[in-house]
């Protein structure tokens, strides 16, 4: 096909059937790439095709416009040698620019200069490729491509092995433990490698998965180009991105997105606060003035009572025998044992229960602090929206990371959770991911509330018709539960406890650090009543001593 029509178009024989051809493949929605004599104008293909100029007859006209100007008077020089070598003299003087390009002879006699167009058709529009000049030293000038955002590229999937573009960011593509002993596509594993093994099975073509060699999702620099997967995209080296590449005004400028296979927030993941334990923590449920007021009354009320009983019978015992000494006896009672039931109830939850204690309780608590720093990407999703937000809090904490504290931003997600797990630090990101994180690391917890929703979609050539099959298929997926089964195989295999929730579920068994108190305080009183039991035993020998040398001085006295 491609050899036939280039054929056509350059052969001397095709006079009037060069539009008819071109056409006969334009109509049959296919791409392909027209070598000619004769430059193809830029455009619509109607246009183009209109326009297309006659290689023979352009030809011809360049030749008559070369003889005219080397034309000489026969009057002039009627010695035909000698005209014929002043013709030659000026045919080879002659230089000018005419409809097949620059006319000019060399001294044998031959054309100099002879330029090959190349140029791209693609649906119903053409565009300038490369051009190919048979005498510059650099033979091929290539132009850049260029990406229009109103042109529909055709370009049908099914049949065709195309290349598609991802980036490490678990659980979406990730390295298998060995990657190095694996070829291609084996080498991947995750959501976003699932994802397009369905989608590619659905649509009938193959695919070939690589990295973007920059590390980045994709954003405008200052000189106008794009980098990470969307200038892949745009550079025409990736059919399609697979990756959590959330849609926004900007990027869809410049490329077009399918349907979201996915809904991603913004939340922060933090290092969570070690659980502090100590050897008294039976005396947390209580605050300490309840302690001290507790005991105080313990106090006042023994001495109250005493004097109860002492004025009322003159008696000491343990059991009050008066009537005052019985109603405060039963007031201490009531007290003791309202007291005693909330001491419980709450010992058992501060002893089993185990409960995330944060510094920082939800996202607006970060700008009010400066002992923990926070940060995200660069030229990424969510270092856009820090950027033009208009919400005040945001606003302030992009001032904070770009501004006063440019250290906090990192060049990956890599290292974003690796400063989260050195501590003191908060990492803005997909919940998506923190999620996955938080379930694959216990040490790490996800702070809300989430904002900014977005979708996660595949990113195609601006034009690109596919797109529609791509989003077809997604659909279908989300409505016949494909996609909800991709998304419990990475993330609903909780590892973890859920910190932030208290249930019975989640509870643990009580460590001796938790009670060992309770063990010192009964050691305390076994030391305490065997060294009281010491000095009553060693005073009772005392007394009793005492009792026997008065009893025989006595004795002694009397006989």
């Amino acid at each position: 096909m491609m050899s036939a029509l280039n054929i056509c178009l350059i052969s001397t024989q095709c006079d009037g059937y060069i539009s008819s051809t071109l056409r006969s493949f334009v109509a049959m929605n296919t791409n392909f790439t027209v070598l000619s004599y004769l430059p193809l104008r830029e455009g619509h293909s109607d246009d183009t095709l209109s326009n297309t100029k006659s290689y023979p007859r352009a030809v011809v006209s360049d030749i008559v416009e070369m003889l005219k100007n080397a034309s000489i008077s026969l009057k002039r020089y009627p010695n035909i040698e000698e005209m014929r070598e002043k013709t030659k003299r000026k045919l080879q003087k002659f230089k000018k620019h005419l409809e097949t390009g620059c006319m000019h002879l060399s001294k044998r006699g031959k054309r100099k200069g002879i330029n090959l167009y190349f140029t791209a058709v693609f649906g119903e529009m053409t565009q300038k490729i490369a051009i190919w000049n048979s005498t510059t030293s650099k033979q091929f000038h290539v132009y850049q491509r260029k990406i229009h955002p109103n042109i529909t590229y055709m370009f049908p999937l099914k049949g065709r092995r195309v290349k598609v573009v991802s980036i490490l960011e678990k659980p979406f593509t990730m390295y298998k433990d060995d990657y190095e002993k694996r070829y291609g596509n084996d080498r991947f594993r995750g959501f976003a490698v699932d994802l397009m093994d369905v989608v590619s099975k659905r649509l009938g073509f193959e695919y070939d998965l690589y990295l973007v060699g920059d590390g980045n999702f994709g954003a405008k620099m200052d000189n106008g180009d794009w980098n990470g997967m969307i200038g892949e995209v745009l550079a025409g080296n990736a059919t399609m991105t697979v990756s959590p590449l959330s849609i926004n005004s900007q990027r869809e400028e410049a490329v077009d997105f399918t349907k979201p296979f996915m809904t991603r927030y913004i939340s922060v993941i933090m290092k969570k606060t070690k659980l502090e334990t100590s050897y008294f923590e039976f005396l947390n449920p209580l605050s300490p003035p309840v302690w001290i007021c507790t005991f105080g009354a313990f106090i006042v009320v023994s001495v109250i009572l005493y004097f109860l009983e002492k004025l009322g019978m003159r008696n000491t015992d343990a059991s009050p025998n008066t009537v005052p000494g019985r109603i405060l006896t039963s007031a201490w009672w009531f007290f003791a044992l309202i007291l005693i039931s909330s001491y419980t109830a709450n010992l058992a939850a501060f002893l089993t229960v185990k409960k995330i204690n944060t510094p920082i309780k939800t996202i607006s608590d970060l700008p009010k602090q400066t002992k923990i720093k926070y940060g995200t990407v660069k030229n990424s999703g969510v270092m856009a929206f820090f950027k033009n937000t208009k919400i005040e809090t945001f606003a302030k904490m992009w001032v904070q990371m770009a501004e006063l504290d440019p250290e906090s931003m990192v060049s990956t997600t890599t290292e974003g959770f690796h400063k989260v797990k050195e501590g003191n630090y908060a990492f803005f990101w997909d919940t998506t991911v923190s999620r996955y994180k938080s379930i694959e690391d216990c040490e790490l917890t996800e702070i809300g509330p989430r904002f900014d929703p977005k979708g996660f979609g595949i990113a195609v050539p601006p034009g690109a018709t596919y797109r529609e099959d791509l989003s077809m298929v997604i659909l279908n997926l989300s409505d016949t539960g494909k996609l909800h089964e991709l998304e419990s195989r990475w993330w609903n295999n909780r590892m973890c406890p859920d910190m932030n929730k208290a249930s019975a579920v989640e509870t643990s068994e009580l460590q001796f650090e938790n009670v060992a108190g309770v063990f010192f305080l009964l050691v305390t009183g076994i030391l305490v009543a065997g060294v009281v039991c010491l000095i009553e035993y060693c005073s009772g020998q005392v007394m009793h001593l005492g009792k026997e040398n008065r009893t025989r001085r006595n004795k002694s006295n009397y006989i």
